[in-house]
């Protein structure tokens, strides 16, 4: 499990920070800060950030293992927020990331 947060991991996981989101909406708001256009990298990260424990989503087939391939070709299908230990890692982080 991740300890500490990359700016491009902070940035996703603060695109969630008040409500649940899709990689669309994830992705215009990473994109505010970072200029990130590889949508493929935001949705890879989101798979692992599910996996992980530190978000949580919502939309996909029960028991079907999600990928980002899965999330590409449906966008709006899949929804996105942090998990209470997400959260804190999140915040415990900030103050690293708002600065840049």
């Amino acid at each position: 499990m991740r300890t500490s947060l990359d700016a491009l991991t902070w940035e996703t996981m603060n695109a969630m920070a008040d409500d649940w989101e899709s990689l669309d909406q994830i992705v215009s708001q990473v994109e505010r800060f970072r200029s990130v256009t590889n949508r493929f990298q935001i949705a890879k990260l989101l798979v692992e950030l599910v996996s992980e424990g530190l978000i949580r989503e919502m939309g996909r087939i029960p028991y079907q293992r999600l990928t980002p391939e899965m999330v590409l070709a449906d966008p709006i299908e899949f929804w996105f927020e942090m998990t209470p230990a997400g959260r804190a890692l999140w915040k415990s982080e900030g103050s690293k990331h708002c600065d840049e």
